[in-house]
């Protein structure tokens, strides 16, 4: 939402997806899976959105069972 609000202000939102890259990449270099991080970026994106929200949880589940 961050980024929504500071659409006006480019520097401001510039700023802010570097920090989501940056803590992607943190992510994914400590072991998360890389479809685990966009399904999360994809629902914290629109936290009303439910079909994220199922897909995330289903991926989960069955990464969960791989292990």
């Amino acid at each position: 939402w961050r980024t929504r609000y500071h659409s006006r202000n480019k520097s401001a939102k510039r700023r802010y997806y570097r920090y989501v890259a940056n803590e992607k990449k943190r992510l994914i270099n400590s072991g998360v899976h890389i479809e685990e991080v966009r399904l999360l970026c994809r629902h914290l994106a629109n936290l009303r959105n439910v079909c994220a929200e199922r897909r995330l949880q289903a991926f989960r589940d069955n990464h969960s069972r791989d292990l």
